[in-house]
């Protein structure tokens, strides 16, 4: 049984239930003769009860689908603007998936308050239809939450693959997209058609009676008038053919009873307006161009959108990244402000240095929540166009920020270990005296630590020869100015940062004595000593303690030989003071030494090649393969045609047509009995004068205009499309090079603050200055950070849409980007370039307007005329943007 037909009376037969079969009981039938007109009201009933029912919904749904998924696949006979295969319904893992709802299911979810005006509008009750119709409990798939990939916590690892993979699934966007190429070929389903062999059938009966008790008369009539087939031809005639049948029964005095058939057979040809193949198929001709209009379109937005996702997705690595970056900035900041709260408890620092850190910390950290709100905004606003509800939780990958880690985690937590070992030391500042187990404990912590810093030298000198081997293999002579520039920065600071990390082995592999000295003034610590009160000059004798307390010896430019025993020195301080220097000065620069060569080398590790592309043969490639740009080319010839089509409408009208009719013969009671009596020939020339054509006039008119405007608008384009390509060159180019310039400055940002830390270390008394420089040198290295990857992921996004503006952003049926790694040195070797568009005479010999010849001047027609111009003296020489301001190479000339 079929869920899904339809009934006579239009109401819905779905969903019924099994029809419950009973045993049938035979009884012996009687046989008669069975006369001609039975058979033909058996027949009449039989066909129109076939033509009445129809057929069911699911297959003219079936049919449409076939039909218009195999005429969207015949439009994909280029690689450029092939499609994958796809359905117009969702997918079932989809939020969108409707299921078996799309014939005869449940009715969705009304609201209330409109319900009542469908229920009972102006108050007539109308639910019979529509109430016993199930209510769908559901918006949305309730299972596509079951397909989305989910780790132990629960969180969906949010990658860029992944989320072009959700985007072409439950993307709104996407979906309407495709949608609209399907209904496109509908209408060329509609208009093709138009020129099929079109069958039509129909049959009508009535009854008629007369009398006070209907006795009088009664007839019954059955006419079939409607039984026949069309056919529009090309050229534009038509062609038809029908068969009117007609039966009679008089049930009154005498039972009158008969019947009359006639085949029609008609032919109409128009030989002057609407005549030719060339206006009669223009619909067609549109429908069909539309469709591959449509195909070519959604190729070109699969690009498009494959670059608004991935664009939005970069965007989101760049805010994470600016979120770490400020968290290593707070992170300092807290670092710092710790360090000064502690040295201003043993009157080291002054307080206003201390609310200067505390004010930049808190800033800081109103920038880190303000950022980490701006995150939460982007991703749910990203989330929404995938499709995905903003609750979704999504881990993004944070791979792809994986170079810009440019200090590796063993080093930062090196670096907070010595910080704290300092500050646990510096607590005992004379004339404090430090326990014996807490210098013990802080010498074996110290040992530990100046281990890992030897075991990390080689790991940055492992990828500094990384870096300096790309160096070598660079050729300078092939590279622009601002990168040969940026080259030989570059080589500078590699032999700079080799010759520091070459200083840092060397004074590693001499601290072994440095350390057996320190471990024997530790070995003293508690032995008695004497001291003379006055010195040489008979002036009281201060002891060391005594002149760090009071800043007329810096804690830093103690060393141990200064600070061994001797008579009046305390050997208890004498420790502290030799593990204070070798913890507080030697450890922590070893390790910002480290620190910032690593940052420097890592830095560099991130590069971004330089690319040789010519901008007019960038436009050409783009000319020649750009969809929209194609599709805008089609359309100044469709305006063409319409303007042909209206100009024929301008003519008369002059038609010739003929027909036959064979009818039956009327003397006898019999349907379907033919006689030649019977039959008619009609031939007939219809003329109508173009004595009224003012509104064809106008609609010519307009066509004409609308020509002129299809055509600008295709030069429009085309000049669109190039500033497009030069646009995005230049960004891409600004982008390469601001990445440079933001390296540069990282480094020096790097050094300013590596210097600034030592010289508020070093300082012999309490000076604002050197915080406020500390500060301005965070801030700035946080700016630099945030400036570098801005621009990287800038240049990302440019490429991409450099890519999809050429209409070389190939991607395969599952949207995966194929050719990002190739795509830029196949354009660098693409060396044609449009001379229609380019012209070579223009290029290379500018000519300059003579103002003369550009003045009107009169002529029989009316019209104005202007002058080519004339060749410019050799003197003359064409403006030009200075090749350091434009940052892209010089065109050679074409031969």
């Amino acid at each position: 049984m079929n869920l899904f037909s339809t009934s006579i009376d239009g109401e819905r037969q779905c969903g019924q239930k099994p029809v419950r079969w009973e045993p049938v009981r035979w009884e012996p039938v009687r046989w008669e003769p069975v006369r001609w007109e039975h058979c033909v009201l058996l027949a009449l009933a039989l066909l129109s009860g076939f033509l009445t029912s129809g057929c069911s919904r699911t297959r003219y749904r079936h049919s449409a689908d076939s039909e218009s998924y195999c005429l969207i696949d015949s439009r994909q006979n280029d690689p450029l603007w092939n499609v994958p295969a796809q359905t117009v319904e969702p997918q079932p893992a989809s939020r969108m998936y409707l299921g078996a709802e799309q014939d005869c299911g449940p009715k969705p979810q009304d609201d209330a308050a409109a319900r009542q005006y469908m229920n009972a509008p102006d108050g007539k009750k109308n639910t019979k239809y529509y109430g016993p119709i199930p209510t769908n409990p559901h918006t949305e798939n309730p299972v596509w939450l079951d397909y989305l990939p989910r780790n132990e916590e629960g969180q969906i690892p949010f990658t860029q693959p992944l989320a072009i993979d959700l985007s072409l699934l439950h993307s709104r966007d996407y979906q309407t997209q495709f949608e609209s190429v399907y209904l496109t070929a509908l209408n060329l389903s509609g208009n093709r058609f138009e020129f099929d062999t079109q069958w039509f059938g129909g049959t009508s009966t009535s009854f008629a009676a007369t009398g006070a008790d209907l006795g009088d008369q009664r007839s019954l009539n059955v006419v079939s008038d409607r039984l026949g087939l069309t056919r529009n031809l090309a050229g534009g005639g038509q062609f038809a053919t029908s068969i009117l049948n007609s039966l009679f029964w008089d049930f009154g005095n005498g039972g009158v009873q008969g019947g009359s058939a006639a085949l029609v057979t008609s032919f109409t040809q128009p030989l002057l307006r609407g005549a030719f193949r060339h206006v009669r198929l223009e619909n067609l001709t549109q429908s069909e161009r539309d469709l591959l209009y449509a195909v070519r379109d959604f190729a070109r937005f699969r690009r498009t959108y494959y670059v608004d996702i991935s664009t939005s997705y970069l965007s989101l690595l760049t805010q994470v990244q600016a979120i770490r970056n400020s968290q290593a900035n707070v992170q300092n900041l807290r670092r710092n402000l710790d360090e000064h709260e502690l040295l201003v408890s043993l009157e080291m620092v002054s307080q206003i240095q201390v609310d200067q850190i505390f004010q930049q910390y808190q800033s800081g950290r109103l920038s880190l929540l303000s950022s980490q709100q701006n995150l939460a905004a982007s991703f749910d606003g990203f989330k929404f166009d995938l499709g995905l509800p903003p609750w979704i939780p999504l881990e993004i990958d944070e791979s792809l920020l994986a170079p810009f880690e440019l200090v590796s985690p063993e080093l930062l937590q090196l670096q907070t270990e010595a910080q704290t070992l300092y500050e646990s030391l510096v607590q005992f500042l004379p004339p404090s005296i430090a326990p014996e187990e807490v210098l013990q404990a802080g010498f074996l912590e110290y040992e530990q630590l100046r281990g890992r810093v030897d075991a990390l030298l080689p790991e940055v000198e492992a990828e500094l020869a990384i870096w300096q081997a790309r160096l070598e293999r660079t050729a300078a002579s092939a590279l622009q100015q601002d990168d040969q520039l940026d080259l030989q920065q570059q080589l500078t600071l590699a032999q700079r940062t080799q010759q520091s990390l070459s200083d840092l082995k060397t004074l590693l592999n001499a601290r072994p004595a440095f350390d057996r000295g320190l471990r024997e003034t530790l070995e003293q610590y508690g032995q008695p000593f004497t001291a003379s009160d006055v010195t040489a000059d008979g002036k009281p004798r201060l002891s060391l303690a005594e002149r760090i307390t009071q800043r007329t010896e810096p804690l830093e430019e103690a060393d141990v030989e200064g600070i061994l025993p001797r008579e009046e020195v305390d050997p208890r301080i004498a420790a502290w003071s030799a593990l204070q220097l070798a913890v507080g000065e030697r450890l922590r620069e070893d390790i910002s030494e480290l620190y910032v060569a690593q940052t420097q080398v890592r830095l560099f590790l991130i590069n971004i090649d330089p690319q040789a592309i010519e901008s007019e043969s960038a436009i050409t490639f783009a000319h020649q393969n750009r969809l929209d740009l194609m599709n805008s080319k089609a359309t100044v010839m469709d305006a063409f045609r319409k303007v042909e089509v209206a100009a024929d409408a301008l003519e008369s009208d002059l038609s010739v047509s003929g027909s036959v009719a064979l009818g039956s013969d009327p003397s006898k009671n019999n349907p379907f009995r033919f006689d030649s009596s019977a039959n008619r020939y009609r031939v007939g020339v219809e003329f109508d004068g173009p004595l009224n054509r003012l509104n064809e006039r106008n609609a010519y008119r307009a066509s004409q205009i609308r020509y002129q405007q299809a055509s600008r608008g295709y030069m429009s384009d085309r000049d669109r499309v190039a500033n497009e390509v030069r646009s995005i060159l230049r960004q891409l180019e600004l982008s390469r090079l601001n990445f440079q310039i933001a390296r540069q400055q990282l480094v020096a940002a790097t050094r300013q603050v590596d210097q600034a830390q030592i010289d508020l270390r070093r300082s012999t008394q309490a000076e604002s200055n050197l915080t406020l420089f500390l500060l301005q040198a965070l801030q700035g290295m946080l700016d630099s950070k945030n400036n570098l990857i801005s621009n990287w992921i800038q240049y990302r996004v440019q490429k991409m849409r450099l890519f999809a503006a050429l209409e070389m952003l190939y991607l395969d049926e599952n949207g995966v980007w194929i050719n990002e790694t190739t795509g830029l040195k196949d354009l660098a070797d693409f060396k044609q370039i449009d001379t229609e568009y380019f012209p070579a005479h223009w290029r290379h010999a500018p000519i300059a307007p003579n103002l003369e010849a550009l003045r009107p001047t009169s002529n029989p027609e009316g019209f104005e005329t202007i002058d080519a111009g004339t060749p410019v003296a050799e003197e003359a020489e064409p403006f030009e943007l200075p090749l350091e301001l434009s940052g892209f190479p010089e065109v050679p000339p074409v031969p």
